[in-house]
């Protein structure tokens, strides 16, 4: 991971992608498809680029910092985005490493040795997990990059030898994606699935467990739960989870789908046997990569469940679970510059952000008449989702309203619940003009 000086340095100079590979000349057809396309990658990436926000600005004015840092995301003017939980929005310096990778590759010349080719899906591809193993506190040889969270979950359910009978501990609010592959099984296998009813919020790390442990049972084997949870945002007791599922010889299977890039992550320190988690939401990295943490001691027990050459290579530890064909390379190259970008600002920073704002727009949709805060008070549940239910909602009726007469995109979990994202490419002020469309809307007042 290149140093952040390093990194400031090279953005606040003019960085331009070469205008020579987006000239109108690249093809004869240009003209012809600009309306359509809109012109975009000469708009946007083409050109002197936006300079990163400097130390001293920060120190001065913190406000004006996040403000210069606003102008390295793409948003056209005038649009509010508070669904991060579904996807981030990659910055520029991400997106033209994403491209430059394309480009680069495409060329079909960036190996001197003519057996490699540019694809993920074979090989090691260490370059890129390791800035990723020191990012989430692991060992290189426990991190495999894999397509999404989901392809991991699956890997994890359908890669462990599980007997009829034997069971696995979740929570009610585990993502489809999460729960998918254990209903699968149970169907398939007879594999018994116990679901726990997390309180809506917690009152305590203690009364989480307790449910785990009333749901244990000689034949448990498993417990799965979600690091911050997909439906309300609950931040939940990783780490005593997983030391309490070691104290009873339990594998421990954390779901941190929404954790990279929200909250810092160690995850030796965790004690988890298994996470997954999706870079393309709280990281910005561009859509398409996941990654995979296998703790090495476990790795044997583990089945591939995509087999391709390689897929019996146990020296390979958790590399093995990216041999899965062919697949674009330069999808890593953006993750590593979304990996420097976070560097650059300080996650620490980038955390605190998140927090404030999520502070801000939880106080104001919680005084909204009819307001039925599901997000717990203070931040030890909590981080950046703020989910709020309005009983009288129609959820659906009220996000597509939002969208096209304020062009406002939310979204929710329930017929009833909004789900709201804060990060570092938000601010006060708009936030503030959200609650009040919002409580307009609750009055009666959208017409």
């Amino acid at each position: 991971m290149v140093a952040r000086r390093e990194f400031l340095g090279a953005l606040t100079t003019a960085s331009i992608l070469p205008h020579v590979l987006f000239a109108k000349t690249f093809a004869s057809g240009a003209e012809a498809n600009e309306e359509n396309s809109g012109g975009l990658m000469e708009q946007i990436l083409c050109g002197p680029q936006p300079a990163m926000p400097s130390e001293t600005q920060f120190a001065g004015a913190p406000e004006a910092y996040w403000a210069e840092l606003r102008k390295q995301f793409i948003f056209r003017p005038g649009f509010l985005y508070l669904n991060n939980g579904t996807m981030g929005s990659s910055p520029r310096p991400v997106l033209r490493a994403f491209i430059e990778s394309i480009l680069k590759e495409d060329q079909l010349e960036s190996s001197e040795d003519t057996e490699l080719y540019p694809l993920w899906g074979y090989g090691n591809w260490d370059e890129y997990r390791r800035p990723v193993a020191n990012f989430v506190g692991a060992k290189l040889e426990e991190i495999a990059l894999v397509r999404n969270a989901t392809e991991g979950l699956n890997y994890v359910a359908n890669g462990l030898d599980l007997a009829r009978g034997d069971e696995v501990i979740y929570t009610d609010e585990e993502h489809g994606s999460g729960k998918s592959p254990w209903l699968e099984k149970q169907q398939r296998y007879g594999v018994m699935v116990r679901e726990i009813t997390l309180p809506k919020p917690p009152a305590s790390k203690q009364q989480i467990l307790d449910l785990f442990e009333a749901a244990r049972t000689p034949r448990t084997r498993i417990v799965m739960a979600s690091h911050i949870t997909s439906a309300t945002g609950c931040v939940l007791p990783a780490r005593e989870i997983c030391a309490w599922a070691r104290a009873h010889n339990l594998l421990s299977f954390i779901d941190g789908a929404h954790a990279i890039g929200m909250i810092p992550l160690n995850l030796r320190e965790m004690g988890c046997d298994f996470y997954v988690t999706s870079p393309h939401k709280w990281l910005l990295s561009p859509k398409g990569i996941g990654v995979l943490y296998v703790r090495d001691e476990v790795c044997d027990r583990l089945w591939n469940t995509m087999a391709t050459g390689g897929w019996d290579d146990h020296a390979s530890r958790a590399a093995r679970f990216q041999q899965f064909g062919s697949s674009n390379v330069s999808v890593l190259a953006g993750l590593r510059a979304a990996l420097d970008f976070w560097a650059a600002i300080g996650p620490q920073r980038i955390e605190r952000r998140i927090r404030d704002l999520h502070a801000h727009v939880k106080s104001q949709v919680a005084q909204i008449p009819g307001a039925e805060l599901v997000s717990a008070p203070g931040e030890e549940f909590t981080a950046g989702i703020c989910t709020v239910n309005f009983p009288k909602l129609d959820r659906m009726k009220f996000q597509q309203w939002i969208y096209h007469t304020h062009r406002i995109r939310v979204r929710g979990t329930s017929a009833t619940r909004l789900r709201l994202s804060t990060h570092i490419y938000h601010n006060t002020a708009e936030l503030d003009r959200f609650v009040g469309i919002l409580r307009d809307y609750l009055r009666g007042g959208a017409a």
